[in-house]
């Protein structure tokens, strides 16, 4: 998108007429029209008076569409059953980022990782439903609804459910989700809304 379509985009949506604008910001009509059109470029003076104009941060009419407010609806997650049985994730953040969010699901005695199982990043989880137990090194935990947890990924980790019904976990990881779907799923792809798939 280019910064003319955005000027004219934010301008439109927040129902800013030309002449406004051009009142707020101190530049021509016929400029900014130019410039919505991009057929001129504006100064950097320009574009801060056309930021204060539109009552926007001038960041926001320079950053890319892919550096915006990503959505991901429930209806649209991606779902990953993993190789090992009865673990399944849907993806709740932006494809290709370095940060990621995703939902697991794990069926009692099911579990990611292994005794030798690491990677670069760290992972922060918030155990929603069941008990799970974590062992990273000669430590173990086991958490329950409402806990979280914290670690760094490069020291060798599992995470298990250790209880008699399905573990939900929410996590947030800097690239170990990209890790896991490389190294450990047949990545059975699936568009669903309807939560991770049955063990």
């Amino acid at each position: 998108m280019s910064l003319g379509h955005r000027i004219r985009q934010t301008r439109t949506q927040k129902g800013i007429t030309l002449q406004e604008l051009s009142e707020r910001s101190g530049l021509s009509k016929g400029f900014i029209c130019q410039l919505e059109n991009d057929k001129a470029s504006p100064s950097l003076q320009a574009l801060d008076r056309l930021s204060a104009g539109l009552g926007v941060p001038i960041a926001l009419l320079l950053i890319s569409q892919e550096e915006r407010a990503h959505v991901v609806r429930a209806n649209e997650r991606q779902g990953y059953s993993l190789g090992s049985e009865g673990l399944s994730v849907q993806l709740l953040s932006a494809p290709g980022r370095s940060l990621k969010m995703m939902l697991i699901e794990l069926a009692p005695g099911a579990a990611t990782g292994g005794d030798h199982h690491a990677h670069e990043g760290e992972e922060c989880h918030l155990v929603l439903q069941g008990s799970v137990r974590y062992r990273q090194g000669d430590e173990e935990l086991i958490l329950g609804e409402g806990d979280s947890l914290h670690w760094n990924g490069y020291i060798p980790h599992r995470v298990e459910n250790c209880g008699t019904t399905p573990a939900r976990i929410l996590c947030v990881t800097t690239g170990a989700m990209e890790h896991m779907l490389d190294s450990e799923c047949d990545c059975e792809e699936a568009q669903s809304g309807e939560g991770p798939s049955a063990p």
